[in-house]
């Protein structure tokens, strides 16, 4: 894990000018970073494993969130394929570089619809004057929004960081190579840093640019990368605070339910639609992806 550069590289024009010049450079100096880390994460991924399972809270239960789907998937609300688009979500890894970097899904929800229309509609802050809301209440696409209940038998609570303290104490071990160092000094943006307190790593986790990391190099964001940690460890979803609102989301994990994990639409649904998403029709939805 390492703190959020991407804003050094964008607080003025002259930084824009310099990206623009030095860009092979960047993307190099990124995938490093990347390969970097990633290789430290795999070096250690039982004990990364163990401690994210170890802050689990089993179970959890919702009733009467929202989830928002384009009109044209209508009859597949439960379904997480659009979460495998660029740049994907916050905690899933979208097809930017299959071979490189395995996608995986996930299935995000909110607690109301303020929340769900802002997060599901949002790609950067909104324009001077307009609200976050304002913003995705204005936009004209056609959307369907659907209630959902449903038990999930593990997540990651990040309203409660405590939990992820053995997480922290292994990620803090970490290093920057010297070849990278050395990339950053004369690329000119400041020297990354290790997550070493519990409100760093919370903070990267919440990052509000993300999507940056994806769109312009063409790596996940380290909340990504987190998610890829908590997937592969089995485990079902991440509760985290809306950006806008400050209510709760979800980011679930179908391809991780156990035989009593679901989420369900609440009331009638048009036949045909796949109201409940559980083990087996999962099974149904995956072939899709």
């Amino acid at each position: 894990m390492y703190e959020p550069l991407i804003s050094q590289l964008f607080d003025s024009s002259e930084n824009f000018s310099a990206f623009e010049i030095q860009k092979d450079k960047i993307l190099r100096y990124y995938w490093d970073l990347y390969n970097d880390l990633a290789y430290q994460r795999h070096k250690i991924a039982d004990r990364l494993r163990d401690a994210l399972l170890e802050a689990t809270i089993r179970p959890y239960e919702f009733n009467g969130w929202q989830r928002q789907v384009r009109y044209k998937y209508s009859l597949t609300p439960l379904s997480p394929k659009g979460s495998l688009i660029e740049p994907g979500g916050r905690f899933n890894i979208p097809d930017i570089n299959p071979d490189l970097i395995p996608p995986f899904p996930a299935l995000y929800i909110a607690e109301d619809k303020e929340t769900v229309l802002q997060e599901a509609g949002q790609k950067g802050n909104p324009p001077k004057g307009l609200s976050a809301l304002d913003l995705a209440l204005v936009k004209k696409d056609s959307i369907s929004i659907v209630s959902v209940s449903g038990r999930l038998e593990s997540i990651i609570d990040l309203y409660r960081p405590q939990t992820l303290k053995a997480f922290l104490n292994l990620i803090k071990k970490f290093s920057i190579s010297k070849d990278v160092i050395h990339s950053a000094k004369e690329i000119g943006i400041e020297i990354p840093k290790i997550a070493s307190k519990m409100s760093s790593l919370v903070e990267s986790l919440l990052e509000s640019n993300w999507r940056a990391w994806c769109m312009q190099f063409d790596i996940p964001a380290n909340c990504q990368i987190f998610g890829q940690l908590v997937a592969n460890a089995g485990i079902e979803g991440i509760l985290y605070p809306s950006k806008f609102t400050k209510k709760k989301c979800l980011a679930i994990y179908p391809q991780n339910f156990d035989s009593e994990s679901f989420v369900i639409i609440e009331g009638d649904s048009p036949e045909g639609t796949i109201s409940k998403l559980d083990v087996n029709s999962w099974n149904l939805l995956k072939i899709t992806l």
